[in-house]
């Protein structure tokens, strides 16, 4: 084969900036250097033990062939009593639940099963990658704002100046990556009347939801009047209980939004890992979060004190999930040359603020997903650097 012709729909689809930096640190780590790791979007904790006994129980018992498209009957109820109790969302097990391949399929097979060729889809800037998503199901990103001087909260002005007629859908991400901030009360409510008002399909991704500190609340925009017909909630097992690797991710929605999504949900993984659908049971039923967040608000408090210290690197309180986004130190006008340079002379790892969206113009995102030791030593070596 003298050459290869991709389909033009991946022109416009880059490859990952996260991944780009995490390809350079294995180069650097493979030739011995020492890399901190603060780029990386996962819990650095071992998955609790009764998660991986319930795994290795259902692989005793024979539990290692396909299951239904929707996911096996135990973890849908499961996930249908959670909703009711902890989100205030009613599910039918039965029809509106589906459980995926990690929360990323969950928010992919929802777009490809919704979105026509040249419909637009608001996305939250900054955001993690839900564009890519929409421009392989041919539609159109198009971008509102979230404030930094309002703690990162949707743009009501931005929202109204990026809905068309050919609006179809609005995406939610709340906690939020990479900004760590929680959707308040006030604002979810305007976003409902915003998506009712304009007649549009809403994705709210709620994947981060039992990470929170102080005295923020999330909003499941699902249970608020006029949603539950026009919202898809997604979530997964991946940052409460560290179960990345499982890939486990699920949705619930009305059933004029499951028949679209499971039609294309059948042409993809066709099913979740049938292990990981048994240790989700265990997960969700027994939520062993607590230890994961109490950890997590400890490095919070460290990260926002070491940055307090470097002039220029000013940040909202993170109010949720495990990332900050702060600006870059004084001296530097380019996220991505600071990056860049951080990394290959320091061995620090962060991400660009622009991997994120325009909103992301000079300012990184810093995971706080590793140890207090390993985030002091971070911060010693970008002084040092600095």
């Amino acid at each position: 084969m003298d050459s290869v012709t991709p389909a033009t729909r991946m022109a416009s689809v880059p490859f990952s900036g996260i991944r780009k930096i995490f390809e350079e640190c294995d180069r650097l780590e493979a030739e011995g250097e020492d890399v901190v790791h603060l780029e990386i979007g996962r819990p650095d904790f071992d998955t609790p033990k009764p998660i991986k006994e319930a795994t290795a129980t259902a692989l005793e018992n024979g539990q290692v062939h396909y299951t239904s498209n929707y996911g096996i009957a135990p973890l849908r109820e499961t996930i249908a009593k959670k909703f009711e109790t902890e989100n205030e969302v009613s599910y039918d097990p039965d029809g509106e639940i589906v459980v995926t391949a990690g929360a990323t399929e969950a928010i992919f097979v929802s777009i490809l099963g919704l979105i026509n060729e040249g419909d637009e889809v608001l996305l939250p800037d900054p955001r993690w990658t839900y564009g890519a998503h929409v421009e392989l199901a041919g539609g159109t990103p198009v971008s509102y704002e979230l404030d930094p001087e309002d703690g990162f909260q949707p743009d009501l002005d931005s929202l109204e100046a990026g809905v068309s007629e050919q609006t179809k859908l609005l995406v939610v991400n709340s906690p939020q990556n990479p900004t760590g901030s929680v959707l308040s009360r006030e604002r979810a409510e305007a976003i409902r009347d915003f998506a009712v008002e304009h007649d549009l399909i809403v994705i709210s991704d709620e994947i981060y939801e039992k990470i929170l500190f102080d005295d923020a609340t999330h909003h499941s925009l699902a249970s608020l009047d006029g949603m539950h017909e026009r919202t898809i909630t997604v979530n997964g097992v991946s940052k409460a209980y560290s179960m990345t690797g499982f890939r486990l991710g699920y949705l619930g929605a009305p059933p004029e939004l499951i028949d679209p999504i499971i039609r294309a949900r059948q042409y993809t993984t066709t099913c979740a890992p049938s292990l990981s659908q048994w240790a989700a049971v265990e997960a969700i039923d027994r939520d062993p979060h607590g230890p994961l967040v109490e950890a997590f608000a400890e490095r919070r408090e460290r990260v926002l004190e070491r940055l307090d210290a470097i002039d220029g690197m000013t940040c909202p309180e993170p109010t949720g999930a495990f990332y900050a986004f702060p600006t870059i130190p004084d001296g530097f006008d380019d996220e991505e040359d600071f990056v860049w340079s951080l990394l290959q002379e320091a061995g620090v790892a962060l991400v660009p603020g622009t991997v994120f969206g325009d909103t992301g113009k000079g300012r990184v995102r810093i995971a706080y997903s590793n140890s207090l030791e390993r985030i002091d030593e971070a911060f010693d070596r970008l002084e040092a650097w600095l």
